[in-house]
This record gives C-alpha cells, sequence and structure tokens, in this order.
C-alpha cells in the first residue's frame, strides 16, 4: 500500500469514528488549490496533522484551523462542491503535501462504505 493509500485509508477510519473532519479556513473560506488544471480543496482527519503541517510550512500558520461535524460536510459542504465539481484531497501529507485526490462523489461513497463497516 502506497503513503497515500495508507493516509486515505486513516482519514476514512478516522472520520467515520469521530464524526469530524478538519480543514484550513481564511475568513471562513475553505483553501482551494489548483492541481493539474482541476481544483481541490483538502481536509484532514485530526487536528494534530493541520498543526503538524503549519510547524513544518511556515506559509500554513496565518490560516485558521476549522473542525466540521460530518453530517454538516456530507450534507452540506460536499453537495456544494459535487456541484461544482471540486476534488477533494484527504490527509495530503509530507513535505510536498501530497496524496489522492478524488471526486466529492467517490469521497461520498467511499465514507457511506466506512460508516456501513464501522456499523454506523
Amino acid at each position: 500500500m502506497s503513503i497515500a493509500a495508507a493516509q486515505a485509508t486513516k482519514f476514512y477510519e478516522q472520520v467515520v469514528a469521530k464524526g469530524r473532519l478538519f480543514t484550513f479556513t481564511e475568513n471562513d473560506e475553505y483553501l482551494v488549490y489548483r492541481i493539474n488544471d482541476k481544483e481541490v480543496a483538502s481536509f484532514w482527519s485530526s487536528k494534530t496533522r493541520l498543526e503538524s503541517i503549519q510547524k513544518d510550512h511556515s506559509k500554513y500558520q496565518k490560516f485558521r484551523i476549522s473542525v466540521i461535524p460530518l453530517n454538516q460536510f456530507l450534507n452540506k459542504e460536499l453537495q456544494l462542491f459535487e456541484s461544482e465539481g471540486l476534488s477533494i484531497g484527504v490527509n495530503w501529507s509530507g513535505v510536498r503535501l501530497t496524496g489522492h485526490d478524488i471526486s466529492a462523489q467517490d469521497l461520498r461513497e467511499n465514507i457511506s462504505y466506512w460508516q456501513s463497516k464501522d456499523g454506523a
């Protein structure tokens, strides 16, 4: 299993178990990255992951760490991302902050799978 795949697996396990996810915001707006001609918003499964990013990447220190309840994310934010065709990055890590970027629909399906697996 690649590091990105392991990070994605950890993302699903943790967001389903804890019922929340985290991201960086600026002025209450999600950060959107342009990657290979697509727009990507990234989310993480723990606050400590973002704190580590802020420690290792000074440009992220100016951003606020925001927590989003999973139900709100699935019912509100993810619907918006689906309609806008935005991709979602999960648990980006490493020096270059890389990882899996997937469609909002695939993210919804993956979370649903993990919820059924977890009995949620």
